[in-house]
């Protein structure tokens, strides 16, 4: 590796720690909607919780939040109350009334849509090995998802809010990766999560906002806050910039994974041999991906100021 380069092995690990988080949430989400809290709801606690602890992290480090937005962090969040806020919301809903397994399904295919938009808007070459494991992932979410497809439980209001979904993420993260490498991950994190609770905020005043009447409800609520919330957006900051738009969304299938895992330990679903197949499809496709990064270094995102030239 030369100086001009920075290890991609940290921004891949926290690709995989975050996504592994994330796939907590459906079932953490299924709890709460059993507690009466909607999914805008529930949204606008995750994102406004969790702007505590980044807005504390972000000044103990010495981050000077008024001068990152004064740079363009605005920009972030712009992205984040619209397409981020968009994606979010599809997701969520649709998992109300569509099996989960089916909304991931077409969820993932977010990592083709995102190839494409990578060589269309960033001019990027695609490679074979990057099509090998789309393919890959593409192949084994369908094995995953055959029992819900042949049990007959898909709901057309679900799928009516599934399917934007995965296209609003692939421009979502096309946009982020650029942004976010302006920014240290702290201020990526903060002014996205700022974007979703303006967004979210809206709905609340528009619908009416669910408040949690339980302890477990607010329990959960904090769990999603701290763990799928401020940790792992700061680790999608992180990590986006640093891998691209089609690396992330390769290795952030590790999150289907973690839903399979906790639907077989947890819900008592069982494993068929389809779903072992699917399953190990994705994970050679996360594995490849992986270790063909793990050779290479990616560029160091821009210093936030120039540096001044000696005389």
């Amino acid at each position: 590796m030369d100086d001009s380069g920075a290890p991609v092995w940290p921004a891949t690990l926290a690709a995989l720690s975050g996504s592994v988080l994330v796939g907590f949430m459906p079932l953490l989400a299924r709890h709460l909607y059993a507690e009466g809290i909607g999914a805008p709801s529930m949204l606008l606690w995750r994102y406004t919780l969790a702007l505590l602890p980044l807005g504390i992290a972000g000044l103990a480090t010495g981050i000077d939040f008024r001068a990152a937005w004064r740079r363009g962090a605005w920009q972030i969040a712009a992205v984040g109350a619209t397409l981020g806020a968009a994606q979010t919301l599809c997701f969520w809903e649709s998992i109300k009334t569509l099996d989960t397994s089916i909304a991931e399904l077409l969820f993932y295919t977010y990592p083709a849509l995102t190839l494409a938009l990578e060589r269309v808007v960033l001019r990027r070459p695609i490679r074979p090995l990057a099509v090998l494991c789309i393919g890959l992932i593409l192949a084994g979410a369908g094995l995953i998802t055959i029992p819900g497809l042949r049990a007959g439980t898909i709901d057309p209001r679900g799928l009516a809010w599934a399917l934007p979904s995965p296209i609003t993420y692939a421009v979502y993260l096309t946009a982020t990766s650029s942004l976010l490498r302006r920014h240290k991950p702290l201020v990526g994190a903060a002014s996205l999560y700022l974007g979703l609770t303006a967004t979210f905020g809206v709905f609340a005043l528009a619908g009416g906002l669910d408040v949690p009447t339980t302890p477990t409800a607010w329990w959960l609520l904090l769990a999603i806050a701290l763990g799928p919330g401020a940790l792992t957006v700061t680790l999608f900051s992180y990590s986006v910039p640093r891998l691209g738009p089609s690396s992330y969304a390769i290795i952030a299938n590790a999150e289907m994974l973690t839903v399979i895992a906790i639907g077989i330990t947890v819900l008592g679903e069982k494993v068929t041999a389809p779903r072992a197949v699917g399953g190990t499809l994705i994970v050679t496709a996360i594995v490849l991906r992986a270790a063909s990064l793990r050779r290479k270094s990616v560029p160091r995102p821009p210093p936030l100021r120039a540096a001044a030239t000696p005389p």
